[in-house]
């Protein structure tokens, strides 16, 4: 019956998180991501981004405008705490840009994490302190117990994806060395 209405919505299954990236840029972003990582996740195209579907066991609360490890910007939606998300809207069903194997799907990816952080890796350029930044980074990421390897994914990812000018691989490596 739903379906024959103009709009719709869905509750989230429990034990499902969806980051809501708002931002078309950031979206892309985050598809670039999924893609060349071959994540195993479901993306929604929104009128304004993308929604982006993964298991959760570790996030326990749902956030507006929060920042994630690897430095973009979304919204967190819970199953567990009954969320829903729009599944048609203005007469037409949200397209299903990537899609899952076998209707499972990866655990939220821990440079996919919210964390409280003021760092702006979006608008960092070269000049702007990135070695220092990123080495500093590694101890708000410890802070919400990435490992070291999470650690160095997210590092690589912000490096890779999200910095306008790229470090060499050479210094990013010095900065994520097992040392730091």
């Amino acid at each position: 019956q739903a379906k024959q209405l103009d709009e719709y919505a869905g509750i989230i299954d429990n034990g499902i998180i969806l980051v809501d990236i708002d931002d078309s840029e950031q979206s892309e972003l985050l598809m670039d991501i999924v893609e060349d990582l071959q994540l195993n996740c479901r993306v929604y195209q929104t009128t304004r981004g993308k929604h982006f579907y993964f298991k959760n066991t570790t996030v326990k609360k749902c956030a507006t405008g929060t920042k994630l490890a690897c430095g973009l910007t979304a919204d967190i939606k819970l199953g567990s705490k009954n969320s829903y998300a729009i599944l048609k809207f203005d007469n037409k069903e949200r397209f299903i840009e990537w899609e899952e194997i076998n209707n499972t799907i990866d655990e939220l990816p821990a440079f996919l994490l919210p964390i409280k952080s003021d760092v702006d890796f979006l608008n960092m350029e070269n000049g702007d302190g990135r070695n220092q930044t990123l080495f500093n980074y590694i101890l708000t990421l410890q802070k919400y117990n990435l490992t070291k390897e999470e650690i160095k994914t997210t590092l690589r990812i912000i490096n890779k994806y999200i910095l306008k000018d790229k470090l060499d691989d050479r210094e990013l490596e010095t900065i994520i060395r097992d040392e730091s």
